[in-house]
């Protein structure tokens, strides 16, 4: 069988996360997974301990198991998949 050639390229997620990190350094984590290439981290709701947070990344062949990895690692909960890319 061969390997399926298709591949993520971008996924924007809804994330709830703590305060700290920040942003930025939420970001830069992000940005040491396997394929991606560019993150975009948006505040969309600030609480008393957590923020709400629109994460877009881009790349070439994202591993997305290691990006939802590194959500959990950094304190912080997928809320939900809002869009996906695959290229083939």
């Amino acid at each position: 069988m061969s390997e399926d050639p298709s591949s993520l390229s971008r996924v924007v997620l809804d994330i709830l996360k703590p305060h700290i990190p920040t942003l930025v350094d939420f970001c830069k984590e992000i940005s040491k997974v396997k394929g991606v290439k560019k993150v975009n981290g948006l505040v969309v709701e600030v609480d008393a301990e957590t923020d709400s947070i629109k994460l877009t990344v881009e790349g070439k062949d994202i591993d997305f198991e290691e990006l939802e990895s590194t959500v959990k690692k950094l304190g912080a909960a997928i809320h939900s998949v809002d869009e996906v890319l695959i290229e083939g």
